[in-house]
């Protein structure tokens, strides 16, 4: 993606609402499925920080990104060992990992081949060991943030389900998420399509006032909720976790 826009992540990942809310849907999923506090965790397509935090209440965290800014990011927050290399050709022992987290990575025109990434999970993960996976949704809802964020391609459930099954995972759970705003989202989207992208595109996305914020946290923290019991269906991205056969 463009250099500047790791700034702006860095600079609002922590309290923004959707990196909150995102957060708070991981830590659900994660609550149920993951056993222990001292597990080895690779957090793969690490950028630039923002869910070291809350992966390190599961274990020891090591995080790896191909973006030379993203890293430096990263290791500013001193919350784990951080590594530049490709998730392609993960810098990283066989069957060293008890989960690996992979947010919103696979989608991206740097990854050349997206099955060959999962073999990589799969490689180094132990036997048993969790997948968590969170990928853009809908390849037609791609907008000018999809442009500014070098989106390749944007997946269905069906279609992730399948490429996990096929590199060595077993699915236990794959819904959407986002689902309470995808009809705004939507409307949006396809409102801006006839015009030109602004320069300052995403710095825009991050000038929303406090109380909608607020709102928009507190809307997809009840959509967290929902998650132990059901699978949505449809939202603006999938999330899935996947256990190593």
């Amino acid at each position: 993606m463009e250099s500047r826009v790791y700034d702006d992540i860095y600079a609002h990942e922590d309290a923004f609402w959707w990196y909150r809310g995102m957060r708070k849907i991981s830590k659900i999923i994660l609550d149920k499925y993951v056993r222990g506090v001292d597990n080895n965790i690779l957090d793969a397509g690490c950028g630039t920080g923002g869910m070291l935090d809350l992966l390190g209440r599961y274990g020891t965290v090591t995080g790896v990104d191909i973006n030379p800014k993203a890293v430096l990011y990263a290791n500013l927050r001193k919350k784990a060992t951080i590594l530049e290399g490709n998730l392609e050709k993960l810098p990283c022992k066989s069957a060293s990992y008890d989960l690996v987290n992979c947010n919103d990575v696979l989608y991206h025109s740097s990854i050349s081949d997206d099955k060959a990434v999962l073999r990589e999970f799969a490689r180094v993960l132990r036997r048993g060991g969790l997948l968590l996976l969170r990928e853009p949704a809908f390849d037609w809802l791609q907008s000018h943030h999809d442009r500014m964020v070098w989106t390749k391609h944007r997946y269905t459930r069906k279609e992730l389900i399948k490429k996990l099954e096929d590199n060595g995972f077993i699915v236990m759970k794959a819904s959407y998420v986002n689902f309470f705003l995808f009809p705004v989202a939507l409307v949006i989207r396809l409102l801006e399509r006839p015009f030109p992208s602004c320069n300052d595109h995403t710095k825009s996305l991050f000038n929303v006032p406090y109380w909608l914020d607020r709102w928009l946290y507190y809307v997809l923290a009840a959509e967290a909720g929902l998650l132990p019991y059901i699978n949505l269906p449809f939202g603006l991205s999938i999330v899935c976790l996947a256990k190593k056969l």
